[in-house]
């Protein structure tokens, strides 16, 4: 009789200690790079009339998608600096870092200068959403300036 009570004690544990053991689910697949997170530093500057550009505050991290834009710049209903392709569409501008408002224009780092309404054609690239940036009504449409060329 005892050796049967220590055969089903030993059983007993031998369940318990499967069922602990056993795979709970499917596996999750094994990542083969590290999980980084993705960032764009920014800022955002504000002239005395209230315009509102967004500039770059640090080295991004974030996937970029190379590109030119061309339109008009504008500020939108918040009055963030965009620019308004032939086909209405607009996108908020991320300026390079050191880009600062001189009176109501833009003063870019590499010397240029833009303003409002001024034809552009602007090299750089489509950057991700960023709810940071949810100043801008548009922040979900963002292209990132390298450099930009006003056509007369």
């Amino acid at each position: 009789m005892t050796h049967r009570a220590a055969f089903g004690l030993a059983a007993t544990i031998a369940l318990v200690l499967g069922a602990c053991s056993a795979p709970q689910g499917e596996p999750k697949p094994a990542s083969t790079s590290p999980s980084v997170q993705q960032e764009m530093p920014t800022a955002v500057v504000q002239s005395a009339g209230g315009k509102k550009a967004v500039v770059h505050a640090g080295v991004s991290s974030a996937p970029e998608e190379g590109g030119q834009l061309i339109g008009s710049l504008a500020a939108d209903g918040a009055g963030c600096i965009v620019v308004r392709t032939r086909d209405g569409e607009t996108t908020t501008l991320v300026f390079p870092q050191g880009t600062v408002f001189e009176g109501e224009a833009l003063a870019l780092p590499d010397g240029s200068s833009l303003s409002d309404g001024a034809k552009v054609a602007l090299d750089g690239a489509r950057v991700p959403a960023d709810e940071k940036l949810s100043v801008c009504p548009n922040y979900v449409r963002l292209f990132s300036v390298v450099r930009a060329t006003v056509n007369p």
